[in-house]
């Protein structure tokens, strides 16, 4: 649902701007403004999403999933009656702050209620709905933009601007979620080493036995969003792509990591048994593919390049997710929460150093986003041999 609602944003926000600002800004500003807001939501993760990890790991995750479930919907609605940008900012900040926990919660919670065996599929299913979320969402938000929505109240007549209704949609989409939770997810016992909200970042121990694991995170997740962004550009500049196909190599690219990654996660282990070194062949093979990209002029090799890179990263996910859970079971909202945080760092500095690099070379995010990823998985090889 959460990936559903970014899904849902992406294509529709820029011109809802552009609606409620009418003459206030000039129309050069919107990509700003639209950059700005989409980035709200993970910068909130990166301060945020630790303390909201603790906090359920002191008081369960049910209660976390209904304030975020609460924030989300609450977000929606305030887009949706937004009529200037000054609303739509509050609405965005308010709205991320309490919803941004939500996919650490979720995942802490699945990491709670699965043994280590069942461990890396569940998360690798929560890879499949993050995927088929934003892939479902931009023709959810392309039908609903079709028209005003009207109701009629005796005499009133209420009317929604077109680019109001899919926040309004996804907001009845978060209700159902929320009572949905209210009435199947369980109540959790706090984890028994939890008993106080140790207010530190790190509390003792936690970096050295996490810092791997989370740099890893931040170095896949900007490699990944630096792609997105800068392969969206270098669509739209090409001379050999029409517009829609930033659309269908978008659709590719999740479609090949929501089938993949369950069927990595359940039989990955019988091409390499060690989930490190799976984890290590996915960058590496994602890291040989990204120079490939400088020299595609075809629309099926690019879908080829698009694909195999999406194999790579199906074998890193559910993998570094599960690693993350095992670390220590009784603090998995912190783990997840931290995940988050340096999830989210890898969100904001992939687009920016990523379209930085294409200002200067457009070749330079593939083959600087493919070295760091050779030499990660290098490192990780190299580890697991000494060890």
């Amino acid at each position: 649902m959460v990936a559903l609602g970014y899904g849902v944003l992406l294509p529709v926000f820029p011109f809802f701007i552009e609606q409620i600002s009418e003459n206030a800004i000039s129309p050069i500003n919107i990509p700003f403004h639209f950059g700005v807001l989409t980035a709200i939501y993970p910068i909130t993760l990166v301060v945020l999403a630790p303390f909201w990890g603790k906090i359920s790991d002191r008081i369960g995750h049910r209660t976390l999933m209904i304030m975020g479930l609460s924030g989300f919907v609450l977000m929606q609605v305030m887009i949706a009656l937004s009529s200037t940008l000054t609303m739509l900012y509050i609405s965005r900040i308010i709205g991320s702050i309490f919803s941004s926990f939500l996919v650490p919660v979720v995942s802490a919670s699945l990491s709670d209620i699965t043994t280590e065996k069942q461990r890396t599929l569940a998360m690798a299913w929560a890879g499949t709905a993050i995927s088929a979320g934003v892939i479902i969402g931009p023709g959810i938000s392309g039908i609903l933009v079709e028209s005003d929505l009207h109701f009629w109240l005796q005499s009133l007549h209420i009317t929604f601007q077109r680019f109001s209704v899919p926040f309004l949609f996804l907001a009845l989409v978060g209700v159902v979620a929320l009572i949905g939770v209210m009435i199947f997810v369980e109540k959790f016992k706090p984890k028994p080493t939890a008993t106080s909200l140790n207010v530190s970042l790190f509390p003792a121990g936690r970096w050295e036995l996490f810092k791997k694991l989370l740099l890893l995170t931040l170095i896949v997740q900007f490699g990944i969003t630096a792609f997105e962004t800068v392969i969206t550009i270098t669509i739209k500049d090409s001379n050999d792509f029409s517009a829609s196909f930033i659309g269908i190599s978008l659709l590719t690219c999740g479609l090949v990591m929501a089938i993949l990654q369950p069927v990595v996660a359940k039989w990955g282990k019988l091409l390499i048994a060690d989930p490190s070194k799976q984890i290590a062949f996915g960058l590496l093979i994602a890291g040989v593919v990204f120079p490939v990209f400088n020299f595609i002029d075809t629309k099926w090799f690019m879908l080829l390049a698009i694909g195999i890179l999406s194999i790579g990263t199906s074998f890193v996910v559910p993998n570094l997710l599960s690693l993350i859970s095992l670390k220590e079971p009784n603090a998995s909202g912190w783990a997840f929460g931290m995940q988050s945080s340096f999830s989210g760092i890898g969100q904001v500095a992939g687009p920016l150093i990523g379209t930085g690099l294409y200002a200067i070379n457009n070749q330079a995010p593939f083959y600087t986003t493919g070295a760091l990823f050779v030499a990660t998985s290098i490192s990780l090889f190299k580890n697991q041999t000494n060890s």
